[in-house]
């Protein structure tokens, strides 16, 4: 314990730069940055991350500016490092925000939005229910152990104050933007097909028998073939998470390395 303490103090000016990539990727992280959380316990994590950090790898050492601004420019770059791979992990997870307002708009509960705890925004109730699984799926397999872990290695590969922010670094983004979506719209997908041959019977009933109102008979007839897949879907969401937190570990890995010096 003392040579924990007696090391933290010494490289006091070390551990508040690993302390604000911590903190940076704590606050924009979904499964640790919810609005619900304290921020004494963001800080506090941070700081217990941040301590473990420099006990284990006490050859860390810092290059910048012999004045003020110059280490406060590092701290803000260290900052930004940290919510880029916090901004990851939101990214990716809110893969089903977009595959639950997909599905609502097909089944006719778009209108319905849920207060998020966690972020304290309305989102489609779909999206929520599909959220909270893979949140729980996550902290369930320790998911989280594993993101922090990627934070760990992150400053094996990129040196404090070292990381490059170029145009690789936005092309990463993009690919993950784009794969979003993607994916999001093969979660929804069945959903989505099924309600697409209902339309299309309805549209031929509608031909064949105009005295029948179809946007009556449809909308009962959208929510529970809606509900049905959603009953047979829901079982499925635990092979879905595998792949999505592959997914989530690989893009956080590639975002890593393209911040390398």
């Amino acid at each position: 314990m003392d040579f924990l303490m007696s090391n933290v103090f010494f490289h006091i000016d070390i551990v508040l730069l690993v302390f604000i990539r911590f903190l940076g990727f704590f606050i924009t992280s979904p499964v640790f940055g919810g609005r619900d959380i304290p921020s004494y316990s963001k800080i506090g994590l941070s700081f217990i991350m941040s301590t473990i950090l420099i006990s284990t790898m006490p050859d860390i050492t810092v290059s910048y500016n012999d004045n003020i601004l110059g280490y406060v420019l590092l701290i803000l770059k260290e900052l930004v490092v940290g919510m880029l791979f916090g901004f990851i992990v939101y990214l990716i997870l809110s893969t089903f925000y977009l595959a639950g307002q997909l599905i609502d708009y097909q089944i006719g509960f778009s209108m319905i939005n849920v207060l998020d705890p966690l972020s304290q925004i309305q989102i489609p109730i779909t999206g929520n229910f599909y959220y909270l699984i893979i949140l729980a799926l996550l902290l369930v397999t320790n998911g989280h152990h594993k993101i922090i872990q990627a934070l760990f290695y992150s400053y094996n590969v990129i040196p404090i104050g070292e990381a490059i922010f170029n145009s690789t670094m936005i092309g990463n983004y993009i690919i993950i933007l784009s794969d979003i979506f993607i994916l999001a719209i093969k979660i929804a997908s069945p959903i989505i097909g099924a309600i697409l041959i209902l339309d299309v019977a309805l549209g031929i009933l509608a031909r064949t028998a105009p005295q029948m109102n179809m946007f009556v008979i449809g909308l009962p007839l959208k929510l529970i073939i809606g509900l049905v897949f959603l009953m047979i879907i829901t079982p499925l969401l635990n092979m879905i998470y595998n792949f999505i937190a592959e997914e989530l570990f690989r893009q956080l890995f590639i975002v890593i390395k393209g911040l390398m010096p």
